[in-house]
């Protein structure tokens, strides 16, 4: 995801406007930059943990959050800041009558000196309420890359990655970044990665987070290389559509589908260790995944990404890795972590 926002103007533009200078990562340097700022934050309030950090975040910033649980809450939420003058909520159950429009935060104009600048509206109606911890962070996320180029509104949405703002796209890797803090993970998890362990993290920190959500991000952040897969049934490329479209019937007939790698997780520290995976590999008859997968419950082994090949025979690099995989319904989730 950096990579590819590293390419867009969007980006260069917000690194320059910050005033971070010229880099061949841009995505870098503002990440760099809002994890300085989110460390000077957490000094100065003597945060503890994930949850005093978002409260310190938010007032450092200069907003407040109203969450909207129900429509009558929206439509309370919208009248208490009409009837003070502020007329960008006028439109406020518009801009969050879409499924996937998450929250908004909006500069308020008319204020006391004391009030906070900005109102961050959550959408938490319904199945939205699962996604409202990362939504909070992204616009907290909007507000610590703010430059003098200031802008009255900033939206939330989760439209298709292809069509999205880069922008947008760089505020959630800021939220999933700063969101899990690695500074207030527990100090067990340094030693061992475990699904439980990751569960405690969500109870504790988050637990208004999906779980696959919070499973995909801490991970993300861990300090020690891991990967993350989710593997199901499903077909090569050239044979057909993804498991969902297999799923309705949809792909070649004579195609069979196989235990496959068909979402994957490469945290940045195994990237900077040189680790190396791919989406859609075959899963190795031998390994625990396809155990667990067949028989189901939850099994645990020290394996090799070189087990790892593809049809045409390519093959990952021999790395031993610590593998614990559980099944979900129809699929597994497994972490892979690696011995280095």
């Amino acid at each position: 995801m950096s990579s590819r926002l590293d390419s867009k103007p969007q980006i260069w533009t917000l690194a320059a406007d910050l005033g971070l200078g010229r880099s061949a990562s841009p995505t870098g340097s503002i990440l760099a930059h809002v994890k300085k700022r989110i460390k000077q934050i957490a000094k100065k309030f003597s945060c503890e943990n994930l949850n005093s950090l978002l409260v310190a975040t938010a007032g450092e910033v200069g907003t407040i959050f109203e969450e909207i649980r129900s429509d009558d809450g929206l439509r309370r939420v919208r009248q208490k800041y009409l009837e003070r003058g502020e007329s960008a909520f006028a439109n406020l159950e518009n801009d969050l009558r879409h499924p996937d429009d998450l929250a908004i935060t909006i500069r308020r104009l008319h204020r006391e000196a004391w009030e906070p600048e900005f109102v961050s509206i959550i959408d938490c109606r319904g199945d939205k309420i699962y996604r409202s911890y990362f939504s909070r962070w992204h616009e907290l996320a909007h507000l610590l890359t703010l430059t003098p180029q200031m802008r009255l509104v900033f939206r939330r949405t989760h439209a298709e990655p292809s069509v999205q703002d880069p922008e947008e796209l760089l505020m959630d890797v800021i939220a999933s970044t700063v969101g899990f803090f690695r500074d207030f993970l527990p100090s067990e998890m340094q030693n061992d990665i475990s699904f439980e362990g990751i569960r405690q993290i969500q109870e504790e920190f988050c637990p208004e987070a999906s779980k696959q959500a919070a499973l995909i991000n801490i991970v993300k952040v861990l300090p020690q290389p891991c990967i993350l897969i989710e593997a199901k049934l499903g077909l090569r490329k050239s044979e057909g559509p993804g498991p969902d479209q297999l799923a309705l019937g949809i792909g070649r007939k004579d195609a069979i589908p196989e235990l496959r790698a068909v979402h994957v997780t490469v945290n940045n520290a195994a990237r900077d260790s040189g680790v190396r995976f791919h989406r859609n590999w075959r899963v190795p008859a031998r390994s625990v995944i396809s155990r667990a997968f067949l028989d189901g419950g939850y099994a645990e082994s020290t394996e090799n990404l070189s087990w790892w090949t593809t049809s045409a025979g390519g093959s990952l690099g021999p790395c031993r890795v610590v593998v614990k995989a559980k099944k979900t319904w129809d699929s597994v989730q497994a972490l892979l972590i690696p011995i280095l």
